[in-house]
């Protein structure tokens, strides 16, 4: 940097001192030719930046698609679970039919039962 620092220094005191038209035009190439290096730098870590960028966002889009996974895994086994207890539910129901029917036939069988001890009760 200092080089280049003297270099411009000793071109633009010629182009000034001496009236240099070629110190001119090269003073202006080599100031052209920095600004199209730092351009050409600034532009190579704009690139870099981009594609660190990019699997940055790569990286964040896999986790969020191993996130969704999870979450679908999660609600396969809600369902399945669902589904379980939705049997369990109408095993349940049918159960709790056959134990009502069986208890309005016991009913009435000691029903029938008891009316027929007092009837032959009085019968006697």
């Amino acid at each position: 940097m200092k080089n280049f620092a003297e270099v411009i220094e000793s071109e633009l005191s010629a182009a000034i001192m001496n009236k240099d038209i070629e110190a001119v035009k090269r003073f202006s190439f080599i100031i052209s030719n920095k600004i199209e290096d730092e351009d050409n730098e600034i532009k190579s870590d704009i690139k870099i930046l981009a594609e660190v960028m990019k699997k940055g966002f790569d990286d964040i889009n896999l986790r969020f698609e191993d996130m969704n996974k999870r979450v679908e895994d999660i609600n396969n086994r809600f369902e399945h679970m669902n589904n379980r207890f939705n049997d369990f539910n109408l095993r349940f129901e049918v159960i709790s039919k056959k134990f009502n029917m069986m208890f309005r036939f016991m009913s009435i069988g000691f029903s029938v039962v008891t009316i027929l001890i007092v009837i032959f009760k009085f019968v006697r």
